[in-house]
């Protein structure tokens, strides 16, 4: 029997998804504060996680893969991602923009993670990436964007 691909997706986030995002997503556009959440989490886009299989599907590759963004992200500095969104979004909506509200407001996103990280180990993911002749695991949807996405879909369905 041969080996067949297997891959572990850890923190994937779909803009028509039901995870911890979403809830997120939803709770905000609904103008209450979402339940506290002491997870780290590594968010990668499913757009990115598909490509990957893909990739890895048309190389023919077996084995075993941990898949996950890069980066450690807590639930504040995400929600606060969201909070800003949403209210950019609300003010081009409203025609109420401000000189503030349009000036270059740092990301909270900027905001590097700075306890234990306890990332899924990508290296095997990576090296299998870069040997199928790619640059190796760097997904290419900036959470700014995959959120953008959660607060259209869920504004969609209000």
């Amino acid at each position: 029997m041969s080996e067949l691909l297997n891959i572990h997706f850890i923190d994937v986030y779909s803009p028509d998804g039901d995870g911890p995002i979403n809830h997120w997503v939803s709770t905000i556009l609904a103008g209450n504060e979402p339940q506290n959440d002491d997870k780290i989490y590594h968010w990668v886009h499913l757009r990115d996680a598909e490509i990957a299989k893909r990739i890895l599907t048309e190389h023919d590759v077996t084995g075993t893969f941990e898949l996950c963004g890069r980066r450690a992200w807590t639930q504040q500095m995400v929600v606060d991602e969201i909070k800003g969104l949403w209210s950019r979004f609300q003010n081009a909506v409203k025609h109420s923009h401000t000189s503030q509200s349009l000036s270059d407001v740092p990301s909270p996103a900027a905001v590097r993670y700075s306890g234990e990280r306890r990332r899924p180990n990508l290296g095997p993911l990576h090296d299998t990436l870069v040997a199928c002749g790619t640059d190796g695991w760097r997904p290419m949807t900036a959470m700014r964007v995959g959120l953008m996405e959660c607060i259209a879909h869920s504004t969609e369905q209000i």
